[in-house]
């Protein structure tokens, strides 16, 4: 397949998932890694895409009543998942009465050494985010100014790195930007708590699942069939 076609076949999926279908983010930032030089098997990767689009065309992101959750966030990484850089995979999503409202996957900029590394570039990239979207929420009164917003994580290792300031030998040699994080939940402005993995909402994000799975975490994005037509 001619680059020429490829590149703009794989931005107008961009366009669909940025806007709409945060399920496909995966499939998407897959074939996005392929634009210089494409062959048979990315342009088969496309079309299944597609197919999965058209099978899927009557789901929408609902939002339900349920002002008691608040805005709340889900971060996970996919370790050294890139077979050319074996750099890792960043995936946040977040939600907002039972419906998603911001997400993203990316590969992250430096290469990881371990898991909870890349877990932990993820979860401080989601926090910028996430302190966004706390203070959109505020100027709109949907939450108290003084409370902080949660970010789910399935690594109990970064949860615990960003609540302790001590600088463990595990972990001193990750850059310093990335401890963003963790001034971020000492000063009380985000909450990283930890999720199980069954219930972590970025985890299709960064990874091929089972179809069970990936339907569950669909749904759990708030991505369902719209019933009212």
């Amino acid at each position: 397949m001619k680059s020429v076609l490829y590149a703009p076949t794989v931005g107008s999926l961009m366009y669909v998932m940025v806007v709409t279908r945060p399920d496909i983010s995966h499939a998407v930032g897959v074939v996005s890694r392929f634009m210089h030089n494409p062959d048979r098997s990315h342009r088969n990767a496309i079309k299944h895409v597609f197919r999965y689009l058209a099978r899927t065309n009557d789901h929408d992101i609902l939002f339900g009543p349920n002002p008691t959750s608040g805005v709340v966030g889900y971060t996970d990484s996919d370790f050294a998942d890139c077979v050319d850089s074996r750099k890792s995979t960043t995936g946040y999503c977040f939600k907002f009465g039972n419906g998603a409202i911001s997400w993203k996957l990316k590969l992250q900029d430096c290469t990881s050494t371990s898991t909870t590394e890349a877990e932990y570039v993820a979860a401080s990239n989601a926090t910028k985010e996430a302190l966004w979207l706390g203070r959109l929420a505020h100027t709109f009164r949907q939450v108290d100014s003084n409370s902080a917003l949660v970010v789910y994580n399935d690594s109990q290792g970064v949860v615990a790195l960003s609540k302790n300031p001590v600088h463990h030998n595990a972990s001193k040699h990750i850059d310093v930007r990335y401890h963003f994080v963790r001034d971020c939940v000492i000063s009380g402005k985000i909450g990283l708590e930890k999720i199980s993995t069954t219930d972590n909402v970025a985890d299709g994000m960064t990874k091929c699942l089972s179809v069970d799975r990936f339907r569950s975490l669909r749904h759990q994005m708030g991505a369902t069939k719209n019933r009212s037509g």
